[in-house]
């Protein structure tokens, strides 16, 4: 009888965000694992219960990269910088971006008008013209840049053979000076 394989709980995370990162979500099973550790699956069930889980600690770790990038390096204003930030997530992660901007959770959210997360709107408060807004106008504000950040970020999926990041950068500033000035109600309201 062979010995017996012992795999972490943390090499199958590694080795599953690595897959991720490397290759995408759709890559990522058991087998996959178990093939990255040199194993069958049986230690990687063993060592983590359900794929499910699995997919939420690769989430998890995700979002942790995500963050790294959304805080910026203090040279543009704080929640611009988020903006910014995402623009280069997806630039340099595209896999870890999809698993993000696709997570069911994120986008249910945003549609049933969740407000953001705390860290967000701590961004958005630093910023004297949104401190004075109200949570509702910070949701919207929040929400509109998201969809349109995400818009954005589709660009670097394409192989332009041109650097995106300036003209996503001046578009994203723009959309963001002109959601900002609608909450503020210097720009009439628009009827869908």
């Amino acid at each position: 009888m062979p010995p017996k394989v012992t795999v972490t709980r943390e090499q199958v995370l590694d080795a599953a965000f690595a897959i991720v990162r490397e290759q995408g979500r759709d890559k990522l099973s058991a087998r996959a694992v178990a093939q990255a550790l040199g194993c069958s699956t049986q230690p990687i069930y063993r060592a983590y219960g359900s794929m499910t889980k699995l997919h939420d600690d690769v989430f998890g770790r995700a979002s942790a990269v995500a963050l790294q990038f959304l805080t910026g390096d203090g040279s543009d204003p704080p929640f611009l910088a988020m903006g910014y930030g995402n623009l280069r997530f997806a630039q340099q992660e595209p896999h870890l971006f999809q698993v993000i901007t696709s997570a069911d959770e994120v986008v249910r959210g945003l549609v049933a008008g969740d407000s953001p997360p705390d860290f967000v709107l701590h961004q958005m408060r630093l910023i004297p013209e949104l401190d004075a807004m109200s949570d509702d106008q910070l949701r919207r504000i929040h929400t509109l840049l998201w969809f349109f950040s995400q818009g954005i970020a589709s660009v670097f999926t394409a192989d332009t053979g041109e650097d995106a990041m300036p003209m996503a950068r001046e578009y994203l500033a723009l959309a963001g000076q002109a959601v900002i000035a609608h909450e503020q109600g210097k720009i009439g309201e628009v009827t869908p």
